[in-house]
């Protein structure tokens, strides 16, 4: 880990605090009658609002409307614009997501952008000097801390090290932003390459420019496991979201597990035409339940 890596990693652990899930909403009745789970050759995973509780359920774009710790904002507003106020900041970031998303919305439906981008120019109209890559990093992630607080949903860790000690292959699939992967070290002591997740199985939508359910992230898995000799159809995706997780998946002939473990996170869809008739292979309720019955 490199100084910067550490000094942002601190940050996560200085600012964050334990959250717990929120009762979820009834399922439909009819999804509770599902068949027995098949063994999973892989399993992959959505991350915010999955593997960690969100106030948001994504990060970066969709932190801007999160509601988070108005104080916290106004703080850091007050560091660099005193007249600015947390609102003021918020406002400047959501103009920020707008425009870069109009500069790519001929190449996507489903654009994404690097939040570092915007905090850039933002400590650029300000004046800021120096490293202003490191200072825009750190900008971005207590930004996103203060508005979108993250903490690891239960049975998390003690899943990924179930699931890692069996053998089975880990992947992640999300929408996610550079500090994503540093969740892991700050709560889980490494990044998920070092933690039993296969590093040619993080596929990040920063790093595409695709936010989910775009069909890219999930083919690119998909081709990643099929390198590896492993099909689609024998692999489990789990995420909390009909349209982004269940469908995105589901298109790329991943078998899914909706996680309906958190009210706060779950994104049922109701009413969007996408999902009609579509419906999760499994419903998890706490992470633990994909954890191997002889373990």
């Amino acid at each position: 880990m490199d100084n910067d890596e550490a000094a942002l990693t601190g940050i996560i652990r200085r600012c964050s605090f334990p959250m717990t899930p929120s009762p979820p909403p009834p399922l439909p009745p009819d999804w509770e009658i599902l068949p027995e789970p098949e063994p999973a050759a892989a399993v992959l995973f959505d991350i915010y609002g999955t593997l960690f509780c969100s106030a948001a359920g994504d990060p970066g774009g969709a932190a801007g409307d999160a509601a988070g710790s108005g104080g916290a904002l106004d703080e850091l507003a007050g560091e660099y614009d005193p007249g600015l106020g947390g609102e003021g900041l918020r406002d400047y970031f959501r103009q920020g997501i707008r425009e870069i998303h109009g500069e790519l919305a001929g190449k996507t439906s489903w654009p994404e952008l690097r939040v570092e981008e915007i905090w850039t120019r933002f400590l650029q109209s300000r004046g800021a000097g120096g490293d202003l890559s490191r200072k825009a990093r750190e900008l971005a992630l207590r930004y996103e801390l203060a508005v979108n607080p993250a903490y690891p949903m239960p049975g998390a860790e003690e899943t990924i090290k179930g699931l890692t000690e069996s053998s089975t292959v880990l992947g992640l699939i999300s929408n996610a932003q550079f500090y994503t992967p540093l969740l892991f070290t700050a709560f889980f002591g490494g990044r998920p390459e070092e933690i039993g997740f296969d590093p040619a199985l993080l596929v990040y939508s920063f790093e595409t420019g695709e936010a989910k359910p775009a069909k890219r992230l999930f083919a690119l898995a998909a081709d990643r496991l099929a390198e590896q000799g492993i099909d689609p159809g024998s692999c489990l995706y789990v995420g909390n979201d009909m349209l982004k997780d269940v469908y995105g998946a589901a298109s790329a002939g991943f078998r899914t597990a909706l996680f309906a473990g958190d009210g706060r996170s779950l994104r049922l869809r109701e009413g969007d035409e996408r999902i009609r008739g579509l419906r999760p292979a499994r419903i998890i309720r706490h992470l633990t339940e994909l954890l191997p019955r002889n373990r």
